[in-house]
């Protein structure tokens, strides 16, 4: 539970983030969210039965956000699908100002 009490408070420092299922995002207000504009990337394999959708009903407050879901993948899903994530990644990261 590191990079969200980071992001929450430096994230004018940050150029975008980018979540894959993170753990704790339920410690945190949709308020607080709210108040991030930091462009993010919110990754989770569809398959991910612990943190996936939970990771994102909760970070889907930032205002700023898109959502990447590859399908077929656990939790790790950057290992389970690492051509769509690599895909997904430089995607997000190209359309960066």
């Amino acid at each position: 539970m590191y990079s969200l009490p980071f992001l929450l408070q430096h994230n004018h420092l940050l150029k975008a983030y980018v979540p894959v299922a993170p753990i704790c995002t339920e410690k945190f207000t949709a308020e607080q969210y709210a108040q991030i504009k930091t462009p993010t990337l919110i990754v989770y394999g569809d398959q991910d039965v612990e943190l996936g959708q939970t990771s994102l009903n909760n970070l889907r407050h930032l205002p700023e956000h898109r959502v990447l879901v590859l399908q077929g993948a656990g939790h790790a899903c950057y290992l389970d699908k690492p051509n769509e994530w690599h895909r997904g990644l430089l995607a997000f990261l190209q359309q960066l100002e």
